[in-house]
């Protein structure tokens, strides 16, 4: 515990250039502590020689690995790699990973990302010569990432032209278990199709691509809490346990093929942290009474951890790492504990057969063990709890393990007898699409998610656990009685739901909501919501999620109008994702755009999927939603997209606001010149900032007291030296999404 207690504390906490200090005092603490006695001595030097070697393996594995492959950043080269995994096509763009095989250089890992197209198809085993452009991985969007470093990457790549295939890398046959995996992949598409094949891809295997790219499918999972029934894990592995268990009766035959089955299937996985401790805790259980040892799972939980960490420090900032052991660390220490209560709630009836009774508890149990230790690490790190999450484990947990066996029989039959195995695939496809359809009725219900973009929302967790431990704290011997600290919480939560939702439906309110670089706007009146935009970059979530987020966590369910100014992908890439989280009830965007980043036809889909009513703006038109009133202008420009865009005034009252998209200096003219504009109490400012928008023509006609730039990480220097001191010329006070994330105004009511 201390070693990774050492190792969190160097990977969020300190500096790196603390870390060898770090390391010295407890190794000198440990001297004197020599001169206590007994226990108490073991203790304290175990303590503290392991926090020294936590810090300074943490920054001898950064001083032996990490620093040599990010001596590679900003150098474009020819050199010999090994692929270690088949590419991954992202629609954008396609990535895979290989590691460096080149004399001279070091044998690092690579995220290879090919943006033009040059990859072919290649598998795992593979050499190739290519030229790279390289770049850190310690960084992405200007902000420090440790996505690629958990994983052992330290740099990545950008693929600059076709690579050259040199034929196979010896012992090459080692990555069978990879080639395994893809055959499963395919096979699994052969015979099932649609929402269920993405699910059992991601069931079987691991590979979530299809379900990320079913919106409505993924929201659902996830928002339901069984995102963890396609995270490959122990769970599955138990089932593959199982069944060879159950169809070999000799012992020594179960373990001679099962443990080699348990590791093979976990690198066909991925071999992430959550299926490598799945593997190292079933064969430690396994091995266990060979040795004549007991299995002790806390031992054995530390001793995989430990383990993982050697290999490598730095995968402490693994998000699967984190969720994983905290699940495993919640069901030893505290799923016993629920088991038992609710026993004593639930008191078995006389006579009666007591199956369902035990699988309910024991679902129960180990459901709710797992959750209260995830749930804080979920919400940092994705920014939701799932409120229903309970009830959907307990609705869906008894039928993934036929889903799971019966998809791999589906799929081995249906290479062999391909009519026997689209059966077998009919047969598994209703139980998975019972769990779909579980999924979605559930987290479709009113609270079933609640989000941390209402900073209320992580106050009220912080808030619950400390009710708990202090009604466990005083308890002391007597037995822990969890009703009122959940009666407390459940009323807290209750409490700030309903003060949420009366404060902005009291009001009105004008938010840009922090999309990276792009642009997101919302306006509230009442119960009605305008958006203005839904696109971004330069962020690791869609715009639109970032938008839903928002929006719920303010007691939002519906958008009564969207407005896109035009269609390039930082103001219009977030729509599909917004409107398959969202009733959006009008979209209104321009006549006869074109269609440059090729977004059209997919936020033409979404809206037909959804319901949604479709405006096309070609001449000045006025709409109303609520008491917000909306005067969209037609295009203007004649040139490119940006400055054929709508531009849009909102009003709440006396409160003005301007929109101008992206429109250039001279279709600002042109607004000024044919448009009689009143004094504006906000403007946003024109392409985030850019030197060509937000002229002094504008700027003097709008007398505009606030001013707001939607702007984040990019290459195009916004917001320019130029824009900045004109809107400064003018008084404006300037709020930067860059600077201050998401950024809300409210309206007064004289505006």
């Amino acid at each position: 515990m201390a070693y990774t207690a050492a190792l969190v504390i160097a990977h969020y906490v300190l500096p790196h250039g603390w870390l060898l200090i770090c390391a010295a005092v407890p190794a000198a603490l440990s001297l004197p502590a020599l001169a206590l006695r007994g226990n108490l001595r073991v203790r304290a030097m175990i303590l503290l020689l392991s926090s020294a070697v936590g810090f300074l393996w943490y920054w001898g594995y950064g001083a032996a690995f990490a620093a040599p492959a990010e001596e590679l950043a900003g150098q474009t080269r020819y050199v010999t790699a090994r692929v270690t995994d088949y590419g991954a096509d992202k629609g954008n763009y396609s990535v895979v990973y290989v590691r460096l095989e080149e004399a001279n250089l070091p044998r690092a890992k690579v995220a290879v990302y090919d943006f033009y197209g040059h990859m072919p198809q290649l598998s795992p085993g593979d050499m190739i010569r290519a030229e790279l452009s390289f770049s850190t991985a310690s960084e992405s969007y200007g902000e420090v990432t440790d996505v690629y470093s958990s994983r052992g990457i330290f740099v990545r790549a950008s693929l600059e032209s076709k690579p050259e295939n040199l034929g196979r890398a010896a012992f090459s046959f080692l990555y069978f278990p990879k080639v395994i995996a893809e055959w499963v992949r395919e096979a699994t598409g052969a015979v099932f199709s649609g929402e269920t094949r993405a699910y059992m891809e991601a069931l079987l295997i691991g590979s979530n691509g299809g379900l990320y790219q079913d919106r409505p499918l993924y929201n659902a999972i996830t928002g339901s809490g069984i995102l963890h029934t396609v995270a490959v894990s122990g769970m599955h592995l138990a089932y593959l346990w199982g069944f060879l268990s159950l169809i070999l009766t000799n012992k020594r035959m179960v373990m001679t093929l099962g443990i080699p089955a348990v590791w093979v299937f976990a690198v066909m996985a991925g071999f992430t942290p959550s299926v490598a401790r799945a593997a190292f805790t079933l064969t430690m259980a396994a091995v266990a009474p060979l040795l004549r040892r007991e299995n002790d799972a806390p031992t054995a939980l530390s001793a995989i951890l430990l383990i993982l960490l050697l290999e490598n420090p730095f995968a402490v900032g693994s998000i699967s790492l984190q969720l994983s052991f905290s699940a495993m660390a919640g069901i030893l220490l505290l799923s016993g504990r629920i088991n038992s209560w609710l026993n004593s709630v639930w008191k078995r009836p006389e006579n009666k057969p007591a199956v369902i009774r035990r699988f309910i508890i024991a679902s129960l149990s180990s459901t709710l063990g797992a959750i209260i230790l995830t749930t804080p690490v979920g919400a940092l790190h994705f920014g939701a709890v799932s409120l229903v999450s309970p009830l959907t484990n307990l609705l869906v947990l008894w039928v993934i393990p036929f889903s799971f066996i019966g998809g791999y029989a589906a799929v081995f039959l249906g290479a062999v007898l391909p009519p026997l195995g689209m059966a077998a695939a009919w047969l598994v496809s209703i139980s998975v699409k019972y769990i779909i359809f579980v999924a979605k009725l559930l987290s479709s219900l009113p609270f079933a998610v609640i989000y941390t973009a209402n900073s209320l929302t992580g106050w009220w967790l912080i808030f619950s656990y400390a009710v708990f431990l202090y009604a466990w704290w005083r308890k002391g011997k007597a037995r822990f009685r969890p009703l009122v600290p959940i009666s407390v919480s459940v009323t807290a939560l209750a409490v700030l739901l309903a003060a949420t939702a009366v404060y902005y439906n009291s009001g009105a309110f004008v938010t840009a909501i922090d999309v990276g670089q792009g642009q997101c706007l919302a306006v509230f009146q009442g119960c009605n919501t305008v958006l203005i935009d839904c696109g971004g970059g330069g962020k690791w979530r869609n715009a639109g999620d970032t938008a839903a987020d928002y929006l719920i966590a303010r007691g939002r369910t519906r958008v009564d109008m969207l407005v896109l100014t035009h269609l390039h992908a930082d103001h219009a890439n977030g729509v599909s994702a917004l409107m398959s989280r969202m009733d959006v009830r009008y979209l209104a965007l321009p006549a006869d755009a074109e269609d440059e980043d090729g977004l059209v036809g997919e936020i033409i889909s979404a809206a037909l999927r959804s319901g949604t009513e479709i405006m096309y703006v070609s001449e000045d038109t006025d709409a109303a939603v609520g008491g917000i009133s909306l005067r969209l202008y037609e295009p203007l420009g004649a040139g490119d997209l940006n400055e054929r865009g709508i531009i849009v005034i909102a009003s709440v009252g006396d409160y003005d606001m301007l929109v101008t998209g992206d429109v250039n200096v001279a279709v600002e003219r042109l607004l000024v010149d044919s448009a009689a504009l009143p004094d504006f109490e906000l403007l946003v400012a024109g392409h985030h900032g850019s030197k060509y928008a937000t002229s002094y023509e504008l700027l003097d006609a709008v007398r505009a007291e606030t001013a707001i730039i939607s702007v984040g990480y990019n290459n195009y220097g916004h917001p320019t030296r130029e824009a900045l001191w004109r809107l400064s010329a003018y008084g404006m006070t300037v709020f930067r999404t860059d600077q201050m994330g998401t950024v809300t105004l409210r309206i007064d009511k004289n505006g």
